[in-house]
């Protein structure tokens, strides 16, 4: 096996082994995605494409676990909206990758983590690591995750899924199309998996991505309405959430429901009921330190 000397975009290791890429987060200690960590991603990927000897990427991340989203420390700050931008720019870089990109998830999968996750062409996972799009805790919505979570889940599991702000095992989402291997292992583990899995992709007539699925409910605005009926307007956030998703079925394709979602969301970040629940969200993580 051929090894090259790893280099570093900002906070994103990149190297390569033989013919695989393997680009990993590295921003302790759980991954956030940090302007750092959006920059080094997209020159990663960058370097990936244009590296002659690459046939396929693996992406990872170091320590505890994959990502566990949006990095809190950079909330309410410049660098959380500075470019490049998670769905705006780091997303559409990999998902425009002609060599197959396989995720390789140990620890968690969380928020923005679990949505980068979702625009590789394949993802292999650890059994007991946690996943989930908990935004709605924040006053938010998963921006990407309303569109592309109902490609794979189904609309009424997703539903239930993001607005209740669910972290589960990803073992749980056997049977679906979330996962391509859900495996027993750890971080080293689901790393040589994912090598093994860009392997067998190399070469593949078509990449698949989760944007391109058609919708698999028969009839998704109906589960969709009947979730209206059911929430009535018990919390705001959940009713944005919920027209979020709604997007997804009533949109003509995947970049009208993407666009329709976003307009919810920066309506929603400029909002002073945003600030209020991420000041509780951190005041409640303070409190439980304390004890």
């Amino acid at each position: 096996m051929t090894h090259c000397k790893p280099h570093r975009f900002a906070d994103v290791e990149y190297r390569v082994e033989d013919d695989i890429a393997i680009v990993t987060m590295s921003h302790p200690p759980v991954n956030g995605l940090a302007l750092g960590i959006r920059r080094g991603l997209v020159a990663a990927f960058e370097a990936a494409r244009r590296d002659a000897r690459v046939r396929a990427i693996v992406l990872n991340g170091s320590g505890r676990g994959f990502s566990a989203g949006g990095d809190i420390r950079e909330f309410g700050t410049s660098a959380a909206t500075a470019s490049p931008a998670l769905s705006l720019h780091v997303h559409p870089v990999i998902e425009a990758s002609d060599k197959p990109v396989v995720a390789a998830i140990h620890g968690f999968a969380i928020g923005g983590g679990l949505e980068t996750a979702l625009v590789c062409h394949y993802r292999v996972v650890a059994d007991n690591a946690q996943i989930g799009l908990p935004e709605c805790k924040l006053g938010l919505i998963p921006l990407s995750g309303t569109q592309r979570l109902p490609r794979v889940l189904g609309f009424a599991r997703s539903i239930e899924f993001i607005l209740g702000a669910q972290i589960v095992c990803a073992g749980t989402f056997r049977g679906t199309a979330l996962f391509d291997r859900i495996v027993d292992g750890d971080e080293h583990e689901m790393s040589r998996l994912a090598i093994e899995l860009a392997r067998e992709k190399i070469g593949g007539t078509s990449l698949p991505l989760i944007r391109r699925l058609p919708l698999p409910d028969d009839d998704p605005v109906s589960i969709v309405a009947e979730a209206r009926s059911r929430l009535g307007c018990r919390d705001a956030i959940e009713s944005e959430c919920l027209n979020a998703i709604a997007a997804a079925a009533e949109s003509p394709d995947f970049d009208a429901g993407m666009a329709a979602a976003r307009a919810i969301y920066d309506r929603l970040v400029s909002s002073d009921q945003v600030s209020t629940q991420r000041d509780r969200f951190f005041k409640s993580r303070r409190d439980g330190a304390a004890r």
